[in-house]
């Protein structure tokens, strides 16, 4: 039986809210599925969907209100205004860590020469998003750049490298945990950026189902406080940053003051930390200028 987009639209929108589910799930699946622009298929809102295409996105509305993220639908996510793959053995890209971006190119405008070449690492890579984005918007400024990205995952790095490709960019991918690729090696670099794990054990049952069951864990959870990771950064840091030397990090809402502490300590009082707070109001960065 064939659907016109209106029809499909508001089925699949009423299907989702039965179920909880944002009900703009249902356009970003027909803009998937139909390959139209949005403003196409508001355009063609009488016109008849194919058979396969309308079985196609009826079964990933099904499975979209069941809790599957849109992204792993669609296999991408825009970020900072490119388009990323995704899957499920990376972190889907939040609008948060886009303002970890624009924190750090802040910094390194205001830090370092324009002129002299600066040593990146971006820590748990992930999907790629935050060393891709770097490089490419520092080509952009021609802020010469070497850029490295660590995960301890060998599926998230294959994710980042097809990434890396897609988009051009000049970074190098190293297997390993945290900042030991790099300790190993007795090298130094400038600017250390990470999105860590950082949600605390006791909050796995508050997290919303999308999250829960379809994030991997070991990108979301950072131990019994979430502060695992930023203690283990800690403990690294001084044998990897040059000076001077920036690292910004992604935090938790109500971890500024502890990550701060863990970090103070850390560098023995001589460190310029600081913590920014998000277009919400919500600490959410934390930016330490060595």
């Amino acid at each position: 039986m064939q659907q016109k987009v209106f029809e499909a639209l508001r089925w699949a929108s009423s299907f989702l809210e039965e179920y909880e589910m944002e009900q703009g799930i249902a356009e970003v699946l027909l803009t998937h599925h139909t390959n139209w622009s949005r403003s196409r298929w508001l355009a063609e809102l009488q016109t008849e969907l194919p058979v396969a295409v309308l079985e196609a996105f009826q079964r990933d509305v099904k499975k979209a209100a069941t809790g599957v993220p849109v992204q792993h639908l669609t296999g991408k996510e825009t970020f900072y205004g490119r388009e990323f793959t995704v899957t499920k053995d990376v972190l889907i890209p939040r609008p948060e860590t886009e303002e970890l971006l624009e924190a750090v190119l802040a910094k390194i405008e205001e830090m370092f020469s324009p002129n002299l070449p600066l040593r990146i690492v971006d820590v748990g890579t992930g999907s790629g998003i935050i060393a891709i984005t770097l490089a490419k918007e520092l080509a952009h400024r021609c802020v010469p750049v070497m850029i490295q990205a660590v995960d301890i995952s060998d599926q998230a790095l294959v994710v980042a490298k097809k990434n890396a490709e897609i988009h051009e960019a000049n970074v190098t991918f190293l297997n390993g945990d945290l900042l030991e690729p790099l300790t190993e090696k007795e090298q130094c670099v400038d600017i250390v950026v990470s999105n860590p794990p950082y949600i605390p054990e006791r909050d796995r049952e508050t997290l919303h189902k999308t999250v829960r069951h379809f994030d991997p864990e070991t990108a979301l959870f950072g131990g019994a406080d979430g502060l695992d990771l930023y203690r283990r950064f800690a403990e690294q840091l001084s044998k990897v940053v040059a000076t001077p030397a920036l690292v910004a990090f992604e935090i938790g809402f109500d971890q500024g003051d502890s990550v701060s502490a863990i970090l103070q300590k850390a560098f023995h009082g001589s460190a310029e930390v600081g913590v920014k707070q998000d277009i919400n109001g919500k600490d959410r960065i934390v930016i330490v200028k060595i």
